[in-house]
């Protein structure tokens, strides 16, 4: 499934599924990225390639770190889901993820912890 397809479909869910929440929310064809900005000013960031690569980032706010990432863009985390991995707020570690890829099942999944406020929590 091409990029665009795929930020089609995550554009779409988040529509489906937040929109009382969102601000605004645009793909950027070029760059191959969905960027949702919600009223709470959390800032979402969608990007896939036509490599089967991903990333979902929250940012939280400008301050070093306040943000969380779920990607396979890099092979180097020793974790049970490698490549994919996530990266909680606040630090530079990863730890595994429950995300593969799929727009239809992360994404869903990524609304609903958006909306549980788990991305929220800084490990201790």
């Amino acid at each position: 499934m091409k990029a665009i397809t795929k930020l089609t479909i995550a554009k779409d869910l988040f529509e489906q599924n937040l929109s009382n929440e969102i601000k605004t929310i645009s793909i950027n064809v070029e760059d191959k990225q969905l960027h949702i900005i919600f009223h709470d000013g959390i800032h979402v960031y969608i990007v896939y390639n036509d490599y089967e690569e991903y990333s979902y980032s929250i940012i939280f706010s400008k301050l070093e770190l306040d943000r969380c990432r779920f990607d396979n863009y890099d092979n180097r985390w020793e974790v049970s889901s490698r490549p994919h991995h996530f990266h909680p707020r606040k630090t530079e570690d990863a730890i595994e993820s429950p995300m593969k890829g799929s727009p239809r099942q992360d994404i869903k999944n990524l609304i609903e912890l958006l909306k549980s406020g788990k991305l929220k929590e800084i490990p201790s």
